[in-house]
């Protein structure tokens, strides 16, 4: 009786703990990132290589993310995506968070 109950209080445990992450965590300050400055050699000398590449309507995007998910309990994400110019600079990027840290900075930077 003992060991099932050991058994069962155990696998609670690690599944209240279980979770999955895909990427790496980066930095959420783009105080770096200049729009048609900053080119694709310093994004990717900086954050490495992008999680994954595409096109937006004729743009060439790149995306890196941190993606933490959670069987129970806040799972948290972050992504960064790039929109480049024809010649390899930043058109323009889009950043979203569910990070707490980020929520409150972005909440509190938001025009009203």
């Amino acid at each position: 009786m003992h060991k099932a109950l050991f058994c069962g209080a155990f696998s609670l445990l690690i599944l209240q703990t279980a979770c999955v992450t895909r990427g790496h965590d980066f930095s959420s300050d783009l105080g770096w990132i200049k729009k048609n400055q900053t080119t694709q050699a310093e994004v990717q000398k900086y954050l490495g290589s992008p999680n994954s590449v595409g096109n937006a309507g004729g743009i060439a995007t790149w995306t890196y993310g941190y993606y933490n998910y959670r069987l129970f309990g806040d799972s948290a994400t972050k992504e960064l995506k790039f929109f480049w110019t024809s010649d390899y600079k930043v058109q323009d990027y889009s950043f979203n968070s569910s990070l707490p840290e980020d929520r409150r900075r972005l909440l509190l930077d938001t025009p009203k």
